[in-house]
Formats: structure tokens, C-alpha cells, sequence
């Protein structure tokens, strides 16, 4: 009978694991399930050996152990929303979840939170989102974020998201490496370059802008035919601009040969910026074998260089042993030469070094005539003096008029002071003689009455 036990066991064991893994993966609904299971191995042992004891013991264990550890889903909005609340306390693994969501703008807050965190706390769970982000923009953002403070823990990641899909994670990438300056991002951005050959995205393409400025950081002036030669053949938009520069900044630093190689090799690009650089370069490097390949670029080129490309080749044709015996040919002489160099300057030059040229003769003007009126209200200020001291009368001659003044008031003073008792005595004299003259008329009166 144990042996026959044994036997119904051994072919009953195999139908017991298989409602065990459904049971771990979703035990919510394997509850219900494992009963189920076990009716079929138990309904046939009943007729030979009626022992349960073995389905007893097997069923106990199944139906405990899903149980056992319950997994609560996290709601997204919540672990953003305590993360934004505990600042540096934050669940990094959570918060990288979140941005594996739908709901993009939690992601985006989810990346904030780790941009602010301190001391490159949230470096680690960036790079994360940079490599399985689920959305576009929070792959920018993540990349932008550990843009503002480089370090070279993440030059794999940027390497890496040079590839992405979303022009901006690559532009934010490239710009990270030019920042980190490491010998090892040159040939991936490089391969941005190649890129652009077969892959036409719409719209200014700023990654490969920032990969052009990256590889002048980083100094690559041995790549820059091949970063040229790439964007001519390239179909990225707005990259001239960054290429110029990047060919101004470090063409010098080739051999001789090897830049005029260069140059030559881009007369015929693409890009006008570059053709005009080139243009301008030879010029002044006065590379005379140069000017059977500027004569060609004659007949192609447009209107708005071919004037700086004629004045390139009379540069480079003058001869310098034919100099001029006259003054006056040679005052000549001297005037096309700046003329020529002052053209060639500014055909090469940017617009805004261009703006500034133009801007300065018209500021100096403009100060010369300030300075011009300030001399002449400071001169007539200074005549106006002079002529008002001039009209005016000296202190000297004030204080003497004002003695004077007082002396006559003095010698009046004294001379009515003398005069004063003869004035006097004269008044007397008067009163008396008035007094004289009244008694004979009062004499002659009464004679006159008598004789009548």
C-alpha cells in the first residue's frame, strides 16, 4: 500500500507546480485557483488508497506562500509630489519609474527634482533617464540638467545620447563633451557629422552645430577636412556659421601645406560663410599658386564674393619687385594696396565685425564734433570773461574812486563847519539893516501929515 502511495504521488506531483508560477506572478488571482487544482489528482486516489494526508500537506503551502509579500502599486503623482516635499531626501529609483509613465509632465517634474538636487545626488538617476526615458523631452531635460555641471563620470552617457532619437538630447550631448574636453568624444562627434548624409531632419540642425563647436573646444584640428568635407556633403541646415568658426580658430594651427590644402579643398563649398573664409585666407597668406583656383571660382561664384575674389587675385598677382619711381605712382600704389586690404578685410570679416567697422569711423565723428562743441562754448565762455573784465571796473580803481568820494564828503563837512558863523554874523547884518530901514519910514510919515 506505501507503495502504491509513492507511485500515485509521482504521477500527481507534476499537475502541482503549475498553478504555483501563476500564483507568484498575479497572487490576487491565483487565490482561487489552486483549489481548482487540486480536485483533479485528489478524485482519483479515492477508489484505491484512501489516504488525503499527502494532498493535505502539498495544498497547505501553495495557497500561503503568494500571500506571504503584497506589492501596493505607488501612484506616480504621490512619489513626485513627496519627493518635491523632502528636497534632497528623495527616492531616485521612484522617481526614475515615473518618468517610464505616460503622464510626460510628471516625468519632467520628476526630472526637476533631480536637477536640484546637491553635491551630484541626482547625477546617477539622470543618466538613467537619459538612456530609457519614455519621452523626448525628459530625455533634454535630464541631459541639460547634468550639462550644467559636467563631470566625467558621465562621459559614457553623453557618448551614448549623441545617438538618441531627439535632436535636442544629441545638442545637449555634444555640448556636455565640448565642456568635458575628453580625447575620447571626437570620433562620436565625428559620427554626427557622418550622419547627416543620410538622415535629413527639418529644421536648423543645432546638434550638429554643437558638435562642430565641441570638436573646436576639444581641438581637432586634425579632423577639420573631414568635418568640413561632412557638412558639405551633409544635408544639415545652419551649420556654416559654426564650421567657419571652427576652420578660422584652428586652420592656423596646421602646417602650411597642409592648410593650403585645406583651403583649396574648401573654395567649392556649400556653405557661403566657408568659401569666404577660405577666400580671405589666401588672400592673406599671399600664396600665389592659389590663383589658378581662385581664377576658376570666378565663373561659379556668386556676386556677393566674387567682388572679394577678384580683389584675392590682384593681391596675389602683385608683383613686389616692380615698385613705382614717381610719388605720385607710388602714393597711388600705397592707396590700392590699403584699398585692396581694407576690401579683403572686410569680405572676410563677420557682420558683426563688420557693423562695428562701419560704426566707428561714424562714432569718432561724432565725438569730434562733441568735443568741437565743448572747445567752442569753453572759448566764447572765456571771451565772454574777458570782455565782462574788460568792461568792468578794477578794484583799484574802485577803491580810489571811493576815496576820493570820501574825502569830498570830508572837505564839505569842514568847509560848512567854517561857514557856519559867517552865515550867522550875515543873518545879524540883515536883521539889523531891516530894522535901520524901518525907522526913517515912519519919520517921513509924520512930516508929510504936518504939512498938510
Amino acid at each position: 500500500m506505501r507503495l502504491l502511495e509513492l507511485c500515485l504521488l509521482t504521477a500527481l506531483s507534476p499537475q502541482d507546480p503549475t498553478p504555483a508560477p501563476t500564483g507568484q506572478e498575479a497572487p490576487a488571482v491565483v487565490a482561487p485557483a489552486q483549489p481548482t487544482g487540486q480536485a483533479t489528482p485528489t478524485a482519483e486516489p479515492t477508489e484505491a488508497a484512501p489516504n488525503p494526508a499527502p494532498t493535505a500537506v502539498t495544498a497547505t503551502p501553495t495557497a500561503t506562500e503568494p500571500t506571504a509579500t503584497p506589492t501596493p502599486p505607488q501612484d506616480p503623482a504621490a512619489v513626485v509630489a513627496t519627493a518635491e516635499q523632502a528636497g534632497d531626501s528623495f527616492d531616485g529609483d521612484a522617481l526614475v519609474r515615473v518618468t517610464h509613465g505616460d503622464d510626460e509632465a510628471l516625468a519632467n517634474r520628476a526630472v526637476a527634482v533631480l536637477g536640484k538636487a546637491k553635491k551630484g545626488a541626482g547625477s546617477p538617476f539622470l543618466q538613467q533617464i537619459v538612456a530609457s526615458g519614455k519621452h523626448g523631452t525628459t530625455r533634454a531635460l535630464a541631459m541639460q540638467a547634468l550639462t550644467r555641471a559636467p563631470e566625467v563620470g558621465i562621459t559614457s552617457t553623453a557618448i551614448e545620447a549623441l545617438g538618441d532619437t531627439d535632436r535636442r538630447v544629441r545638442t545637449f550631448a555634444a555640448e556636455t563633451l565640448g565642456k568635458l574636453r575628453r580625447p575620447a568624444a571626437v570620433e562620436p562627434l565625428l559620427a554626427v557629422l557622418d550622419r547627416t548624409r543620410t538622415e535629413a531632419e527639418p529644421g536648423v540642425a543645432t546638434d550638429v552645430q554643437a558638435a562642430l563647436l565641441a570638436l573646436h573646444d576639444l581641438g581637432a584640428t586634425d579632423n577639420l577636412l573631414r568635418a568640413a568635407t561632412a557638412v558639405h556633403d551633409g544635408k544639415a541646415e545652419g551649420a556654416g556659421e559654426a564650421l567657419a568658426y571652427f576652420l578660422q580658430e584652428r586652420s592656423h594651427g596646421l602646417p602650411r601645406n597642409d592648410e593650403l590644402t585645406l583651403l583649396l579643398a574648401v573654395l567649392g563649398h556649400r556653405e557661403q560663410l566657408v568659401r569666404r573664409f577660405a577666400i580671405g585666407r589666401l588672400a592673406e597668406l599671399g600664396e600665389r599658386s592659389a590663383a589658378a583656383a581662385l581664377e576658376k571660382r570666378l565663373g561659379v561664384e556668386n556676386d556677393q564674393l566674387r567682388p572679394m575674389l577678384e580683389a584675392a587675385l590682384m593681391q596675389l598677382r602683385h608683383d613686389p619687385l616692380q615698385q613705382p619711381t614717381d610719388e605720385l605712382a607710388l602714393a597711388k600704389d600705397n592707396a590700392k594696396k590699403l584699398w585692396h586690404k581694407a576690401t579683403t578685410w572686410w569680405n572676410a570679416a563677420s557682420p558683426t565685425e563688420q557693423g562695428i567697422a562701419a560704426g566707428t569711423p561714424v562714432a569718432l565723428l561724432l565725438f569730434a564734433w562733441l568735443l568741437g562743441r565743448r572747445r567752442r562754448a569753453q572759448a566764447a565762455a572765456a571771451e565772454a570773461a574777458a570782455m565782462a573784465a574788460m568792461v568792468a571796473p578794477s578794484e583799484e580803481y574802485a577803491e580810489q574812486v571811493a576815496a576820493e568820494a570820501a574825502e569830498l564828503v570830508a572837505a564839505a563837512e569842514e568847509f560848512a563847519q567854517q561857514d557856519a558863523p559867517a552865515a550867522e554874523q550875515a543873518a545879524g547884518d540883515e536883521t539889523f539893516a531891516e530894522a535901520v530901514e524901518g525907522e526913517p519910514t515912519e519919520d517921513a510919515e509924520e512930516p508929510a501929515r504936518s504939512g498938510r
